[in-house]
């Protein structure tokens, strides 16, 4: 008989996840510290319920957590941390078993998630519960770019910005670039367009500013919409270090390296499992 069960999550408090997953990722590949009010953002903008994320335990001591995002017939595995002390005792694998079977009870048909490639356990892990990988997922980064641009951004609404990515982008986006996440975006973030691309970023009034999608008419007939789109941004915008998070679809990568972006060297999968 196993030595783990589940707590929904809704039974904690927002402080108490936020604690458990930030000490849940201790001594990840990047350094996560997740504040209340990240929590709350992550909720409300990746559609994450609750009541069927689960707290894992053992001996009625939680040492792990599992946030499940839904939407549809699909659920996506949003975080999913154990602790330092719990990592190789099974615990992963069991978790994993059980929200599979959670989702099939709930009658979805998918399961989604993102693994860091550089994390072999990780990935070993998702292979071993049916998990296939779908695409690799890249990020970039440019410190302070010089651009010149004669052009003028157009300022949209993020919901209309949402949209068109609805109606003209792929349907097998990652869960963060999809519409449904980007229409949750508000301000500080703002959305621009220029011809026929258009992207949204997070507050351009700091220092570090995160691409967060750019979207390029695949009607189009200006081959270098995005690049002059992405040069008038750093033009408006100087003195910045720009950022795009690895959920990129590698092959969309063309669009940031021709602005000379530096692709970072952490990368992920995209992987889906059926259910």
């Amino acid at each position: 008989m196993s030595s783990f069960e589940f707590k929904p999550a809704s039974t904690y408090s927002i402080p108490r996840i936020a604690d458990l997953l930030t000490r849940s990722f201790e001594g990840y590949f990047l350094p996560i510290h997740i504040t209340e009010s990240v929590l709350l953002t992550m909720l409300r903008r990746d559609g994450i319920d609750l009541n069927e994320s689960r707290v894992l335990l053992r001996a009625g001591e939680p040492i792990g957590i599992a946030l499940i995002a839904r939407r549809g017939w699909t659920s996506r595995l949003a975080a999913m941390g154990i602790l330092t002390s719990e990592r190789h005792g099974g615990a992963g694998t069991w978790a994993m078993q059980n929200l599979i079977e959670e989702a099939r009870t709930r009658g979805e048909r998918e399961m989604v998630l993102e693994v860091i490639e550089q994390n072999v356990a990780g990935v070993k892990l998702y292979q071993k519960a049916g998990f296939k990988m779908v695409r690799r997922l890249v990020g970039f980064k440019l410190e302070h770019p010089s651009a010149e641009s004669s052009d003028a951004l157009q300022e949209m609404d993020i919901r209309e910005f949402a949209a068109l990515v609805g109606r003209f982008g792929s349907n097998e986006l990652p869960w963060q670039l999809s519409a449904a996440t980007l229409s949750n975006y508000t301000p500080p973030a703002r959305a621009f367009r220029l011809r026929d691309a258009a992207c949204l970023i997070t507050n351009p009034d700091v220092e570090h500013v995160a691409i967060s999608s750019v979207l390029i008419r695949p009607d189009s007939r200006e081959a270098d919409s995005s690049s002059a789109l992405l040069r008038t941004l750093f033009f408006q915008y100087p003195d910045k270090v720009w950022h795009v998070s690895a959920i990129l679809p590698e092959e969309m990568s063309f669009i940031f390296d021709e602005v000379g972006m530096h692709r970072e060297e952490i990368t992920q999968w995209q992987m889906a499992l059926t259910l």
